[in-house]
């Protein structure tokens, strides 16, 4: 094989380089060969655990390195998730509160349109009350004014003020007539006054057809005008008193409802403040989380292709680690083949002596073989140099270029 073949002329090179030192030194040649191979394959074997302790340091690196980075994208992940299902409910909320505020507008919208109304109903009940009211107790006025007045009257002259007769209305008014005129009414009140009469009298052959009272709706059968004046008297005071008692309960009703419908209006405006604010809330969260995932997202792509490069750069040192090795373990196995070489063909010859005269004469046979190998030997050796990117080898084939240049005068060289 060429490795042997390599070796071999090495080893020949090495053994005709040695004698020089050697012979100084009273050294066998042979053993100086065998100690110079066994220097070098101690130097490339300390090269090689050196660095095998710096890549055993660098792999638990690259583990912590890729495990930290995992624990970092793992976290990063459920953050993200834990961002992603808060970013949905509170986009979910806004949504809700955005709907409960359009229908608390609607609802204070509506509520305020009915108090409006019901506020103008009620001012016109107000009105046709007082209205009312007042005609009644205008009548109630008159009436107590003329009772007042006939019962004077008659007093002084009673033939003059008895016996009206009531069946026919035309002298029931002569006859009302001439007692005003008697009594001394004003034009006003004697006006008043007749229409009331007139109103009792038509009130006997007819109804309001809605069942409402008129102004003044008065019944009797009395022939005596007192008498009558006397209950146009007590109608229109009953007329009054149930008046005053529906406009109490109508206006009873009113502020019922109208607080009713204050009091909706100000809880209606409390829970639409509240859903705003919570709303607010809601967007201001969202936005930070919003915010946070972005940078969560580019931290998981950073931690990503951090790992991604951790992976491909401690790949690629243990590739070159293992062709380094493979390099070096060939380098190891050409010397410790030269040197079964030496040891295999020159059994023996370690623990000779030479003479000088000896050393000479193998010295001369030696480098008559180097001669025939060195070019060859120095190629090879250089190649296997870089082949395995070996400063061991690449030194050793500085050195053997200096001793084939130098000869025996090269003795340090090998030192």
């Amino acid at each position: 094989m060429k490795t042997f073949q390599v070796t071999a002329a090495v080893a020949l090179l090495l053994v005709g380089a040695a004698p020089a030192q050697a012979a100084s030194d009273g050294q066998n040649p042979l053993g100086k060969v065998l100690e110079l191979l066994d220097s070098l394959y101690a130097k490339v074997a300390s090269a090689g655990d050196a660095e095998q302790k710096a890549f055993v340091e660098y792999t638990n690196w690259c583990d912590d390195a890729a495990s930290n980075k995992r624990n970092e994208i793992k976290t990063g992940e459920s953050k993200k998730g834990d961002l992603e299902a808060s970013i949905g409910k509170l986009s979910s909320d806004i949504t809700v509160s955005e709907g409960k505020i359009e229908e608390l507008v609607a609802s204070i919208a509506t509520q305020t349109k009915d108090l409006t109304d019901a506020t103008v109903i009620r001012k016109k009940e107000a009105s046709e009350f007082a209205a009312n009211e007042a005609e009644l107790m205008d009548a109630i006025d008159t009436l107590g004014r003329a009772i007042s007045i006939i019962s004077k009257e008659m007093s002084k002259n009673p033939a003059a003020f008895t016996q009206v007769d009531t069946s026919s209305f035309k002298n029931l008014m002569k006859g009302l007539t001439a007692i005003m005129e008697a009594a001394s009414f004003s034009a006003a009140s004697q006006q008043r006054l007749t229409a009331l009469v007139q109103a009792s009298q038509s009130s006997e052959s007819e109804e309001d057809p809605m069942g409402a009272p008129a102004a003044v709706v008065y019944k009797t059968h009395s022939t005596d005008i007192l008498d009558l004046l006397e209950d146009l008297k007590e109608k229109a005071e009953e007329d009054l008193a149930a008046l005053r008692k529906a406009e109490t309960n109508t206006k009873q009703n009113f502020e019922m409802l109208e607080q009713s419908l204050t009091d909706a209006n100000t809880n209606d405006n409390k829970d639409m403040a509240d859903e705003k604010a919570a709303k607010e809330a809601a967007e201001e969260e969202k936005a930070a989380d919003t915010k946070d995932l972005e940078m969560t997202v580019k931290a998981l792509a950073d931690a990503n292709s951090v790992l991604e490069s951790i992976k491909n750069d401690c790949m690629q040192v243990a590739a070159d680690h293992e062709a380094t090795v493979a390099g070096r373990n060939a380098e190891l196995k050409a010397i410790a083949d030269a040197k079964k070489i030496l040891e295999d063909t020159t059994s023996g010859a370690v623990t000779q002596s030479y003479s000088f005269a000896q050393l000479s004469s193998r010295r001369a046979q030696m480098r008559t073989s180097v001669d025939l190998k060195k070019a060859e030997v120095i190629t090879a050796v250089q190649q296997l140099a870089r082949q395995y990117h070996s400063s061991a080898l690449a030194q050793l084939a500085s050195r053997m270029q200096a001793v084939v240049r130098l000869g025996a005068a090269a003795e340090g060289v090998l030192r």
